[in-house]
């Protein structure tokens, strides 16, 4: 073969090397967690499509910066540990949940969200806490750490009563299995509007332990992350994140 054919192979080698390496480069896996947590992240039982508040806001961001978002099945434990390693690149996680911060990125608060108590019966509106949980049951997420309830749960008398996600929550609750669920306030108004619209609920008119919803990066993605929190500031200030957030709760 003539030196001019083997030079010109080669470049044509080194020039598929490089797009795919870039391609490669511009992949994101972000973990879509099970059991899944709507509104902010899940699949359309339809389409198998992931949707809600999260990918709307990931797509749009990840389209302009051309990096193509794919999603991995994962558990919120085995995920973070995933995150740590590397595996993955980001996940939806607040800074306080998790073990190692310091190893992570942590993008502005998406949005604020607080855990409320949700009974079958109306609650007293300046009622306390105390007062409220003092000998009863609490149906919980398994494995969370609820900080508001936790010295109730050691001193007052309190039942603490797992289960395996909100949607068993809300099933227990409704079936009488503990006379409040503890849950946050966006996922639990998706699951009454979505799946149990024919019955009546009663919100606690005070919140508890407020939280911002963040996405945690691993560290390659630290020249990703400024541009990301600009694109935060300026999708919350133009009230886009609010009008997502309503769509997926209400699909209105």
């Amino acid at each position: 073969m003539k030196l001019w054919k083997v030079m010109l192979l080669f470049i044509l080698y080194c020039i598929v090397a490089a797009v795919q390496a870039a391609a490669k480069n511009t992949e994101l896996k972000f973990v879509l967690y099970y059991p899944q947590v709507p509104p902010y992240m899940y699949q359309d039982e339809n389409t198998e499509k992931v949707v809600g508040l999260v990918p709307e806001l990931l797509q749009d961001f990840f389209n302009q910066h051309h990096i193509t978002v794919h999603y991995v099945a994962d558990n919120r434990t085995r995920a973070e540990h995933r995150l740590y390693q590397g595996e993955v690149d980001a996940i939806l996680l607040a800074k306080e949940w998790t073990q190692h911060p310091e190893q992570l990125l942590f993008s502005e608060p998406l949005l604020e969200h607080q855990d409320y108590l949700f009974s079958r019966q109306p609650l007293a509106a300046k009622g306390q806490l105390a007062d409220w949980v003092k000998g009863k049951s609490i149906c919980t997420r398994q494995y969370y750490v609820y900080a508001a309830l936790t010295p109730f749960f050691q001193n007052q008398g309190t039942v603490r009563v797992d289960s395996s996600s909100e949607m068993a929550q809300l099933k227990m609750l409704l079936n009488d299995r503990c006379d409040f669920a503890f849950m946050n306030e966006h996922v639990a108004y998706w699951l009454m509007y979505h799946h149990f619209p024919d019955h009546q609920l009663y919100r606690s008119a005070q919140g508890f332990g407020p939280v911002g919803l963040t996405v945690a990066f691993h560290p390659r993605w630290i020249k990703v992350l400024p541009a990301f929190n600009q694109y935060l500031a300026k999708e919350r200030q133009q009230g886009t994140i609010a009008q997502w957030l309503k769509f997926y709760v209400t699909k209105s």
